[in-house]
């Protein structure tokens, strides 16, 4: 068994490399981490999104920024003109990039790969030992950045399933600084489904295929419909596939995993990392592991997730829980937000930033029959839920 160590950090992704690399950023004054992760390397294997917006942590890394968008639903599209707060891209490569070199510099930290965590973490009286299949390991403090081994549909609201191809066209057919944030299938009868383009040049762009549904998609069957989607696209005009992206999120997470042990931290997308109402996490997880590191350099404890303010909580919950109960209109809930508020308020609102006034706003923008039809049962159900975390 290896002598203890200050912080092991289980798993070794976003949230996991965020918060290493900066206790790294401490150099000597950082404690000893080790961060635990079963992949054999990194890959560019996802891109994060987020608006240019109160000086967005990564904005001088971003690969890729947009000064325009449009949302399509049925036959109309809404353009919009974004310059004032520009769409950004960071690719996974690029941040992987950066926080290992960040970790690399610091002796105290140190990125074990291929290495899988095989059973629960053991409490004993000087802290936690972490068994994998390689070795032992004890430490005083420990954040668990990975997903629950089991996810249930009735573990979030809505459940956000895509997958994405980056593709190379032979010639030009896309305007590198324009995007389209949501283009509406109005085929898809099992949820909400968008087509989502980001291109970064005449003849490559990212291409998703998104659901917003009360299940959690099967990988198979979204593939068949980004292909569908990108024929109708391209009208004929052949592509290579240079990458592929997939995933799900959790959109209102209910499957709590809090730890009574001020020394064990959950956190990632399943402990407030992503935003219920749109999936965003890449900020949120960057603002909490600035948060975290310090509260560990300077009075050795952990800092979690900070709970959703309550009338954004309230509002995301609510939204998601018309959509759930209405996916007929949930495209013309999306394009109302868009189309009936003003643009800096709603991205203001998407990126936690919104003031109350500017949440009025956003209630305004939408209509509100859906909603107050949804109030009652919603009502009921939260304080059915607030009853039993109290008992």
């Amino acid at each position: 068994m290896h002598s203890q160590i200050d912080l092991v950090i289980l798993g070794g992704g976003c949230a996991g490399l965020s918060l290493a690399s900066r206790l790294s950023a401490f150099g000597k004054d950082a404690p000893s981490v080790l961060i635990i992760e079963q992949r054999e390397n990194y890959t560019n294997d996802r891109t994060w999104c987020f608006w240019d917006i109160e000086h967005p942590a990564y904005k001088q890394q971003a690969n890729h920024a947009w000064t325009s968008f449009e949302i399509s639903n049925q036959q109309r599209t809404h353009q919009f003109d974004c310059r004032k707060h520009q769409y950004l891209m960071l690719e996974s490569h690029t941040f992987y990039q950066d926080a290992l070199t960040t970790i690399e510099q610091n002796p105290n930290v140190e990125l074990l790969l291929g290495q899988q965590v095989i059973s629960a973490p053991i409490k004993n009286e000087n802290g936690w030992l972490i068994q994998t299949a390689q070795a032992q390991y004890a430490a005083k403090l420990i954040v668990d950045t990975r997903p629950p081994q089991k996810v249930n549909h009735q573990d979030a609201i809505l459940w956000q399933s895509f997958v994405g191809y980056e593709i190379q066209t032979q010639a030009d057919c896309f305007l590198p600084e324009k995007m389209v944030l949501m283009d509406f299938d109005d085929t898809f009868d099992d949820g909400l489904a968008f087509i989502y383009i980001l291109p970064t040049s005449e003849k490559k762009a990212l291409i998703e295929y998104t659901v917003f549904s009360e299940k959690i998609l099967d990988k198979q069957p979204l593939i068949t419909r980004l292909n569908q989607s990108i024929a109708q696209k391209m009208d004929g005009l052949s592509y290579d596939i240079l990458r592929t992206e997939h995933g799900t999120l959790p959109m209102g997470n209910q499957l709590a995993n809090p730890n009574k042990e001020s020394t064990y931290l959950y956190a990632g997308l399943f402990a407030g990392a992503a935003r219920p109402s749109s999936g965003y996490a890449f900020q949120r997880i960057q603002s909490w592991a600035t948060v975290c590191a310090q509260s560990i350099i300077d009075t050795n404890t952990l800092y979690a997730f900070p709970k959703e303010r309550w009338l954004q909580s309230f509002m995301d919950e609510l939204f998601l829980t018309v959509i759930h109960n209405n996916p007929a209109i949930a495209a013309s809930l999306f394009e109302d937000l868009f189309s009936q508020c003003d643009f800096q308020t709603v991205v203001k609102f998407m990126s936690d930033k919104a003031t109350v006034s500017e949440h009025l706003q956003i209630i305004k923008s939408l209509p509100p029959l859906p909603f107050i039809k949804a109030l009652p049962t919603f009502l009921i159900k939260k304080i059915c839920a607030k009853i039993a975390l109290s008992s």
